[in-house]
């Protein structure tokens, strides 16, 4: 039984400043200087920073100076959870798309698109501010002596979207709570995400410098991609530097109608050295098996009535294809843990067992973490409904959500790739499973909302709680204690991000800073399905390759159980034809050519004596990308963009 001594007060109080950090310093970074995002992928690259700078750098000196002062293994994991729980919450996760989103519609409207007749009144009054004047503060910035930030106006939108988000990430903490037994105990997913901590970790308590910053290969393969940092940056200062590029995105095929990128990201490169073999395999290559589909589909000239929707697969047959796949995996998936889900609301609603989570196995029992996800669901149920989204469209776009975030971190727990998102998002989901009469106008304004928390899918609190559970294993942390600070690195997330956001853009005027593709997304969603009605004739195409989809994961999931030799892992499948892999494949693809070259050649203890040189891979991009991001923000530079992950 845990008795939570690793959730220390010291732990709680630094991973509390480093949360508050990350989310002040992120929305700065990519609005002001317009660097690449810290928080923008699964990896959380600003996280895994300032964690290699705490373990390799400040706890050893702090062991020099008196090692009482050092932090233990687990309380660097306390530190380590609660900034990668924040890290899915500022720009691209929640803040800064939220605060585009909502007063978009009111700096925007002209004569000419007639949104102060048709969009605003679609807008409750409680979910944004109406007056023209915050918004244009927003965007052009304040006059000097105007009282700052306008805090009135924006209250009670603050207070409705805070408790509303606050519910949605909790009951996103409780479904990775209760299940963390089936992932973990039973199915014993690797988790590869986890595992670069741990690795960085290793031996941490025993020696001053943790043996990793030990490795000679660590820096040899640190040095690589550090020094390709550099020259990027350096390029950009000085034009006489050659700018060393190390992607090409002009490969067409099919006719020049499908664009394959080819790109070289160092840091996927070592993440996908710890995938196993079938999965790094499979996701490279259902991404481009889905681009040789819609090859295919365009040569013949294969059209689904409308159009395929932003920030979704390459074709509108391949979007929904990976929905299907989607809703397969999860039901099976909880379908394969139904004892264990029969468990959970037995010791909700009936009389608590041992085996119950009740004596220290989770950080939440289960009955307080079923509890908690019935009561997060019905009140993001009942809040949707409040701002316009019929029941039953509410219901469905719940589903919908849910069934991505939970794949996605499914993926994420299995596959470990860092760099990915969903080929469908639940509002095209629920349009085209419903039609937009059913939805309704103001339905469509809440849907276009949602697009603030459940759209690029680039990174989620579910899967930061996923490795967070995972992290719990062999420690002294699944104790409650844990649960409060990521409830409370949720909170400070939403606040520091929030202040952030709001000042820089009263400060410096929204229209001065990055622009965001996402707010335009969301209200062109609006504005298409208000002009452009959805009806069976789309639908129903949809629908078919939703349950083909749905039939090739079923297949695949089968094959994997049944046949050993059967080369094709089913994980790659929902996520191979998403954007963000169109950025990673090849990456994915150089590290499973890597693994399999060490694995024929010298065999397992090759591949645990190269695992320093692709740590170094990661930590050398990152570290880079982190050197440009303080000089740029000492020297007030704009526009480096030092890329860690995707584009």
């Amino acid at each position: 039984m845990s008795n939570g001594a690793d959730v220390s007060l010291r732990a709680v109080g630094l991973g509390a400043l480093l949360s508050v950090a990350i989310n002040i310093a992120c929305p700065y970074s990519v609005l002001v200087l317009h660097n690449a995002g810290l928080t923008s992928d699964y990896l959380s690259a600003g996280a895994m920073m300032l964690f290699l700078v705490l373990v390799g750098m400040v706890n050893p000196l702090l062991k020099v100076m008196h090692r009482p002062l050092a932090l233990r293994s687990g309380e660097l994991i306390v530190v380590y959870i609660m900034m990668i729980i924040a890290s899915a919450i500022p720009t691209w996760g929640l803040v800064t798309n939220l605060f585009h989103i909502l007063t978009r519609p009111f700096y925007y409207a002209t004569p000419e698109n007639n949104w102060a007749e048709l969009v605003q009144p679609l807008i409750p009054s409680w979910l944004a501010p109406r007056d023209p004047v915050v918004a244009r503060g927003f965007y052009e910035g304040l006059p000097q002596g105007s009282g700052g930030i306008p805090w009135g106006a924006w209250f009670v939108p603050l207070v409705a979207w805070g408790s509303f988000m606050f519910a949605v990430y909790l009951w996103m903490i409780a479904t990775m709570v209760i299940l963390r037994r089936p992932w973990v105990d039973r199915e014993r997913l690797v988790f590869p995400l986890a595992q670069l901590p741990l690795e960085v970790l290793r031996g941490t308590d025993e020696h001053t410098v943790p043996p990793l910053f030990r490795n000679l290969l660590f820096w040899v393969g640190f040095a690589l991609p550090f020094a390709l940092q550099m020259l990027r940056g350096l390029h950009h200062y000085y034009f006489f530097i050659p700018d060393v590029q190390t992607y090409h995105d002009q490969l067409y095929l099919f006719r020049d109608s499908v664009r394959v990128i080819v790109f070289v990201n160092f840091a996927i490169i070592g993440m996908s050295y710890f995938l196993g073999l079938q999965v790094s395999f499979s996701v490279w290559f259902f991404h481009l098996l889905g681009r040789c589909q819609t090859g295919v589909f365009n040569l013949l000239g294969y059209e689904i009535k409308g159009h395929n929707e932003a920030l979704t697969g390459s074709s509108t047959a391949l979007s929904h294809q990976g929905m299907g796949a989607m809703l397969a995996l999860v039901v099976m998936m909880l379908w394969a843990c139904r004892a264990h889900l029969r468990r959970v609301a037995r010791a909700a609603w009936g009389r608590p067992h041992a085996d119950d989570g009740e004596k220290g196995e989770e950080i939440l029992s289960y009955r307080t973490a079923a509890r908690l996800w019935l009561g997060c669901a019905v009140f993001v149920f009942g809040w949707l409904v409040a701002t316009g989204l019929p029941p039953l469209s509410t219901a469905v776009f719940l589903i919908g959500a849910f069934v991505i975030f939970l794949a996605i971190a499914r993926v994420i727990a299995q596959g470990g790739v860092g760099f990915t998102s969903s080929t469908m998002l639940p509002q095209p989901f629920t349009v085209y499973t419903l039609g937009s009469e059913a939805v309704g106008w103001k339905g469509l304004a809440s849907l276009s909302m949602s697009y603030s928390w459940a759209a690029e899918m680039r990174t989620t609190v579910m899967a930061s709680a996923a490795n967070a559970v995972k992290l719990t294993d062999g420690r002294q942390l699944r104790h409650a204690r844990l649960f409060w600070t990521m409830a409370l690195a949720v909170l400070l997330g939403m606040a520091a991000a929030t202040w952030t956001t709001l000042h820089l853009n009263y400060a410096h005027g929204g229209i001065n800073l990055r622009q965001f593709g996402v707010p335009a997304i969301a209200w062109r969603f609006l504005e298409d399905k208000l002009r452009n009605p959805i009806g069976w004739e789309h639908i129903e195409p949809r629908l078919v390759f939703v349950a083909i989809g749905a039939a090739m994961m079923a297949g695949l999931i089968w094959l994997q159980h049944h046949f050993l030799w059967w080369p094709l892992h089913y994980i790659g499948l929902p996520v191979g034809d998403s954007w963000v892999m169109g950025w990673a494949w090849f990456s994915v693809f150089l590290g499973w050519l890597a693994k399999g070259v060490v694995f024929r050649f010298t065999g397992s203890s090759g591949y645990l004596t190269a695992k320093p040189l692709f740590l170094g891979f990661i930590a050398g991009q990152l570290m880079g990308g982190a050197v440009w991001m303080v000089v740029d923000a000492v020297l007030g530079e704009v526009g480096n963009i030092v890329y860690i992950g995707v584009r």
